[in-house]
């Protein structure tokens, strides 16, 4: 925990250094399930030198600190954070860096890069590869880092390099088959940015794709609600969504929170969710599919400052 005189140190290095800011901000204003009490700083660095100094000085001054983008896939405290948020939203931009006209396209998206705007600059340009991610409401480092996937595809499948800020230094580094596994990439470090492979396609295919997988997506995913996403992960025999829809839990409810009836592995906050209420209702949701199928569900989603 970050003592006050730490934290005034931290301010006066983010003030001389024109670094937005801002103290005892909630979280539950970044995250997509809207839970999340204050963090003593959110810090929003704009480019890799200003990320690496906030990470450098938050160590240095013995602060804890924590790295959001999107807000998905996160479940933070009631209490807040007694620390550093690195907010990476304002970390964004896309660039090509080679490409075949008739075959590839190398993109780098910055890690704050809201995974549909680079689908949206790759479906203009005539590339693919994207697709089964519309409507995900993911960062491209978030994506990274929870290896997103659907419809049997991966993040993983298209990311040919990494830009990672570890150990106070910023590297380049070229995944390898055994850094992925389901919904995760194990390298350590704050990705910075990513570099992925599109393949050239036909305009009106890419479109086709979109829509039919949005549409996929809108239909059977409470998309509309507050929520942070999956709940569970798939265990390797079957649907988490189905292993709880068959216990009878769609529409359960703790508090504020309650079971999607759309789709019974998303938690929704009805609006006066807290994360106790979420953690009660995960654990029960857990316990009852473990008394019926001898399956231990994962969590998929992360958590700041509270567990299960």
């Amino acid at each position: 925990m970050g003592k006050p005189f730490q934290l005034k140190i931290f301010e006066k290095f983010l003030k001389e250094k024109g670094i937005a800011y801002k103290v005892d901000e909630p979280l539950a204003k970044h995250t997509t399930i809207r839970i999340g009490g204050p963090a003593s700083f959110m810090v929003f660095p704009k480019k890799e030198d200003e990320l690496l100094e906030i990470v450098k000085n938050a160590t240095e001054l013995d602060i804890p600190w924590y790295v959001v983008g999107g807000g998905s896939n996160l479940l933070c405290a009631d209490e807040g954070y007694s620390g550093v948020v690195i907010n990476l939203r304002n970390m964004k931009g896309i660039a090509e860096r080679s490409f075949a006209p008739d075959a590839t396209l190398f993109l780098e998206a910055l890690s704050g890069t809201m995974v549909g705007e680079v689908i949206s600059f790759a479906r203009k340009k005539g590339y693919s590869g994207l697709e089964f991610l519309a409507g995900v409401p993911a960062t491209v480092g978030g994506a990274v880092r929870m290896n997103a996937g659907a419809y049997g595809r991966s993040f993983s499948m298209l990311v040919r390099r990494v830009k990672l800020l570890k150990d106070g230094k910023i590297e380049d580094y070229e995944p390898k088959d055994s850094d992925w596994t389901y919904r995760s990439f194990s390298k350590e470090g704050i990705v910075v940015s990513a570099t992925l492979e599109l393949v050239k396609s036909n305009p009106e295919e890419i479109e086709r794709k979109l829509k039919e997988i949005y549409f996929k997506r809108k239909a059977s995913q409470p998309l509309a609600e507050k929520t942070f996403g999956s709940a569970f992960k798939n265990p390797p025999c079957c649907y988490a969504g189905k292993l709880i829809e068959d216990c009878g839990l769609k529409g359960f409810r703790v508090g504020g929170a309650k079971v999607s009836e759309k789709h019974a592995n998303f938690i929704v906050n009805l609006g006066s969710a807290t994360a106790k209420d979420v953690l009660a209702l995960l654990r029960e949701v857990q316990k009852r599919v473990w008394e019926r199928f001898s399956i231990m569900l994962e969590p998929e989603v992360k958590f700041l400052g509270c567990s299960m």
